[in-house]
Formats: C-alpha cells, sequence, structure tokens
C-alpha cells in the first residue's frame, strides 16, 4: 500500500489508530494534495516553461485567501465567513461559520495567516469584516486556536474603519516573527495620509497583538503609510525584503489603471492619494511596477519550491480585472526585469494563491464575488504541475 492510500486509510479510521494519524501529520507535508483531474492543454512561457494545470477542488464560493497547515491540510477563507479545510484525502469541508462575517461588496472574510506554536498548538489570524451600527462597517483582525473542528478562544487584537470597499485586510507573518495587516482607505483616501489613522497602511504587530518597540512610530502599529487597497504580500527568501501588489485608482477616485508592485520599507510613505503613479511627485516611494491598464492585483507568492526550479524566486500575482496569473522575474537586487501574463482569460478572475510544502504552486478563481462569470464548477481551486 502506499504511503498516501495508508494515510487516507488511518485518516479514516482516527477514532481507533491515532498512531496512523501521527504518520501522517509527520509525512503528508511532503504529500500534494490529490487531484480531481488534469487539464489536457500544455501552457510554455515566453522563455520556454512548459507547465498544465490541475483541478484540485471544485464548488467554491469565492475564496479569498488560503494557507497550508503543518500537517499539509490547506485552509481557505470564503468572503461570506465560510472557513474550509481540504486535507490529504481529497475531502473537503466546512471547519467553521463566522457568522458575524458581513459580506457586502467588496467586504467580508479575507486574510488570513497561520502560525504553529508547537506542534499541538496552531494558531490562525483572521481578518474579517462586521456590521458597525445600522449601516456602517467595520475590520478586525482575531486571533484563535486552530483545532480539529473549529476555531477556540477567539481574541480580537485590533480594528479599524471599513467600507463596502477598499478593505485591504491581508495578513502575513514576516521572517521577523511579526504580523503583517494590509487596510485599505475603505474609500476615504485622505486617511491614508493620516499617521493618526489605521487606513490607508500596512501594519505591524508582535503576534500576541502587541506593537513591536522598533515600530517606526513609537506606540502604533503603522508600518507604512500611504496605500489605497494593498493586498498580496511576501518576502524574497534571498534578503527577507517584503513585496507588495495594491490596486490603482478605480475611476471615481482618480484615472483608472495604476495598478502597483512595491518593495515595502518601514515609515515610506507610497503617496496615495495625492499621485497614483510617479510617487515621487508627493515625497512617496515610487513602485516597482506600474501597471497602467487595470489588472485589479490580488494575491501574491515569491516562489521557493522545487517543482519549477526555473521558477526560483519569480513572484507570481494574481489579477482579478486582468484574469491572468502575472508572472513577475526580478534580479540580484530584487527588481523587476521581466513579466508575462499566464493563463490569461483562461480560467476567469483569479484571486488566493499560497505555495504548498509539495512546491506546487495554488490558485483559486473567483467568478462568483460578483464580478466575473461564473461556468457550472466555479470556483476552482488550481495548481501548476509540470507537464506529463
Amino acid at each position: 500500500m502506499s504511503l498516501l492510500a495508508m494515510c487516507r486509510t488511518a485518516l479514516r479510521m482516527r477514532n481507533r489508530f491515532s498512531w496512523g494519524l501521527l504518520l501522517c501529520v509527520a509525512s503528508s507535508a511532503v504529500l500534494a494534495l490529490p487531484a480531481l483531474h488534469r487539464l489536457p492543454e500544455i501552457y510554455r512561457t515566453e522563455d520556454g516553461i512548459q507547465f498544465q494545470v490541475e483541478v484540485v477542488a471544485e464548488g467554491l464560493r469565492v475564496p479569498w485567501d488560503m494557507e497550508f497547515t503543518q500537517a499539509g491540510q490547506l485552509i481557505i477563507t470564503q468572503r461570506q465567513g465560510y472557513l474550509l479545510l481540504l486535507d490529504a484525502t481529497g475531502g473537503l469541508r466546512e471547519l467553521d461559520q463566522l457568522p458575524q462575517v458581513l459580506a457586502k461588496g467588496e467586504s467580508g472574510l479575507m486574510g488570513m495567516a497561520i502560525h504553529a506554536a508547537s506542534r499541538d498548538q496552531q494558531y490562525i489570524y483572521l481578518c474579517y469584516s462586521v456590521q458597525k451600527g445600522l449601516f456602517g462597517t467595520r475590520n478586525k483582525l482575531t486571533r484563535s486556536m486552530l483545532g480539529r473542528f473549529g476555531l477556540l478562544q477567539e481574541k480580537e487584537l485590533l480594528g479599524w474603519p471599513g467600507d463596502r470597499f477598499h478593505n485591504g485586510c491581508q495578513v502575513a507573518i514576516g521572517p521577523d516573527r511579526k504580523l503583517y495587516v494590509s487596510t485599505g482607505d475603505a474609500t476615504e483616501g485622505e486617511f491614508a495620509q493620516r499617521q493618526d489613522s489605521l487606513l490607508g497602511k500596512l501594519l505591524r504587530l508582535n503576534l500576541d497583538g502587541s506593537i513591536p518597540a522598533d515600530n517606526p512610530w513609537p506606540g502604533s502599529p503603522v508600518y507604512t503609510l500611504g496605500h489605497r487597497n494593498p493586498q498580496g504580500l511576501d518576502w524574497h527568501p534571498r534578503d527577507d525584503r517584503l513585496y507588495s501588489v495594491e490596486h490603482g485608482p478605480s475611476g471615481f477616485d482618480g484615472p483608472r489603471g495604476g495598478d502597483e508592485l512595491n518593495r515595502i520599507e518601514a515609515g515610506n510613505n507610497y503617496g496615495w492619494p495625492p499621485a497614483s503613479d510617479n510617487k515621487t511627485e508627493s515625497g512617496g516611494v515610487a513602485p516597482l511596477l506600474i501597471w497602467e491598464q487595470s489588472i485589479a492585483p490580488a494575491g501574491m507568492v515569491v516562489y521557493r519550491g522545487n517543482q519549477f526550479p526555473q521558477f526560483k524566486n519569480n513572484l507570481f500575482i494574481t489579477s482579478l480585472v486582468g484574469e491572468a496569473l502575472i508572472r513577475v522575474v526580478v534580479d540580484q537586487r530584487g527588481d523587476p526585469v521581466a513579466r508575462e501574463s499566464l493563463l490569461k482569460g483562461t480560467f476567469g478572475r483569479l484571486r488566493a494563491i499560497t505555495q504548498g510544502s509539495d512546491g506546487y504552486l495554488y490558485f483559486a478563481t473567483s467568478n462568483h464575488d460578483g464580478r466575473g462569470n461564473p461556468e457550472g464548477r466555479d470556483d476552482r481551486l488550481l495548481r501548476l504541475v509540470p507537464p506529463g
């Protein structure tokens, strides 16, 4: 019997054979999640790298973020307030539901991060919207223990104003073991320049929610300011530099377009709203890349896996309006030297993205978010695999 089959059997019988479950937990981190099927098309990048796409799960509803646990399980947030779990057996189930989530416009259950405090104790950080008063919206960051059957001991770490649009709400744990949280301007751009407001910022916290002593403004969680709606966050493994992708104006608050890739450094001002493209005009930091035509960048991963050695340290960005998986090649200094759009128009809107410990790149469609054209099997969880 294969190890994968042994794990599946042990997971089905976990109440009788706990050792089997422990074997799976110890080994499943190197096993790929089973796929429903592999699509026949072979795709090729501009520099000749071939890949195919596998469908891992179907029937999702607006997956917003996802991350693997140490045991190789995939946790997925859905904007309506559902937390899903996909395990090594290929079984997809609802792990928990947050009935307090307000899903309206672009608000809802959004970013997440997982921290393993020990082998037996994992915490999950969630960023989501709730009702404030009769008509208002409030975003909050929470920490809960991640149990086998749901969330335990939820604690609010931080809260700030929200809106139907521009909530940011991406969450990531950095190499410095600090918690990074993006906030949008909640359509109130002027607050992005105010240090006393949490809107239009990138925040940095200790894992318990306290404020790090080395933050740029003492006593404040604000790490950078001048953002419109930052979402994807990831670090380059060579020098631990942080990258972020950010939505440019939508027309009502400036000329449509101007989406950005930024390199994040403590205390920097990224210019919104006085200038949206050339940030140096307002004393802000100019982006590394600008997309003049809107692509609506969402998630981002710096590839570290071994399934595609040619992709090592490339940035992969999901795009909603652009309906593509965007690859950005960077040089030794981390500066972009090439970019291309992969799978453009093939699967529709793309948002959630992560890399598994199996070395594959996982991403999900967002065609049920009210702006896409869902097909019968949407939304889908997909992954890039070598051909053959």
